[in-house]
């Protein structure tokens, strides 16, 4: 037996034939708009924070992160035990996965959505019911119910959805909820809720009414912190406590937790980033509006381009031109999905977008 066959062999079944997470190309001199990363930068206190902390990594920080998770209670009308913090929303899916889906559970999700619910549900043994998008390329909330069997053991709904950068409202929240047994988990993920408007739901508003709703948000987005890996889950505080069961111990970093303790505090940073997005954002819908070119409405801070079969020569000559975008496939044509960065960044994409559109035709 050859090294490929015996490792295939050792390796769990369910995980074989899995395929790796591919970020595409990272090249610090490409104008990188492709992974929704907030391109203004890192607050300032936050920056400050994480160098101060450096001195103290010589020990383990805090494992809980109570002083982030106290601020994150006084910011949202909570207490400090329903909040977890995890490395990332990756971390967390981690913890959800490890703490409730058993082999033969079934996890409904969105069809194009974000891949780690699918991919949480396939590593622990059990099965992604993957819910078909609506004809606008929206999660469907009647076909969430629909997908609902006695094999369910959780249902994720992204909110804003990524990548289609869709919102649903509270109204269309709360029919799934009322609609689901209370022993299903409903996970709302909410990594982008604050670029979107108020008719997209505020998942955290309704913790108190259904015992079964988690929500999940990040500082990998807004706050400008994806390379620190810090996301947080809330929900009841006795069902928190399952999710400690299966946490790795230190799964936050000493800077890591500063940072994100000082960027939740650098509400002038918060506004300038939603503001920027915002506000360029208007500059694209011109902008592919004055040109013809399809996209989806956002309430996040990225724009999805359902351009098909262009969409692989569109990614591949912008890549030339020092911008990489990000390339998605939906039911086997091309997506191409756009973060929304800096102002200038939006001009040069602009200026070479219609050339290599056109020859990408």
């Amino acid at each position: 037996m050859d090294k490929k066959e015996l490792f295939y062999s050792i390796a769990r079944p369910n995980i074989r034939d899995m395929e790796e997470y591919d970020p595409g190309p990272v090249l610090p001199e490409l104008v990188r708009i492709s992974s929704n990363e907030n391109n203004l930068g890192v607050s300032g206190k936050a920056i400050e924070a994480i160098k101060n902390a450096v001195s103290e990594c010589n020990r383990y920080g805090d494992s809980r992160c109570d002083r982030l998770r106290e601020k994150l209670g006084r910011k949202h009308g909570m207490t400090a035990d329903q909040f977890v913090i995890g490395n990332g929303l990756d971390g967390v899916f981690t913890m959800l996965g490890r703490a409730f889906i058993e082999p033969g559970d079934e996890v409904v999700c969105g069809e194009l959505t974000f891949s780690v619910y699918a991919e949480m549900a396939e590593i622990m043994g059990g099965k992604a019911v993957k819910v078909p998008m609506t004809d606008n390329m929206e999660l469907d909330t009647d076909g969430f119910i629909d997908a609902v069997t006695g094999k369910t053991r959780m249902v994720v709904f992204c909110n804003p959805n990524n990548p289609t950068g869709t919102g649903t409202g509270i109204n269309d929240i709360r029919k799934m909820l009322d609609a689901i047994p209370e022993k299903v988990l409903f996970v709302l993920d909410e990594a982008y809720i604050e670029f979107a408007d108020e008719n997209t739901a505020d998942g955290l508003t309704l913790l108190n009414e259904y015992p079964n709703l988690m929500v999940c948000r990040t500082f990998s987005k807004v706050y400008g912190l994806a390379g620190l890996r810090v996301g947080w889950i809330a929900g009841d505080a006795e069902l928190m406590k399952y999710l400690y069961k299966v946490r790795e111990p230190y799964v936050v970093s000493v800077p890591a937790a500063a940072g994100a303790e000082a960027a939740l505090e650098d509400i002038v940073f918060l506004t300038e980033s939603i503001e920027m997005a915002k506000n360029e954002k208007k500059r694209f819908y011109d902008f592919f509006s004055t040109n013809d070119i399809k996209f989806i409405p956002s309430q996040t801070n990225f724009i999805l381009l359902p351009l098909g079969d262009a969409s692989v020569r569109l990614r591949d000559g912008l890549l030339e031109e020092g911008i990489i975008v990000r390339l998605l496939r939906f039911r086997g044509k091309g997506i191409i999905r756009i973060t929304i960065g800096l102002p200038e960044e939006n001009t040069l994409l602009m200026e070479k977008f219609m050339g290599v559109y056109e020859a990408a035709e």
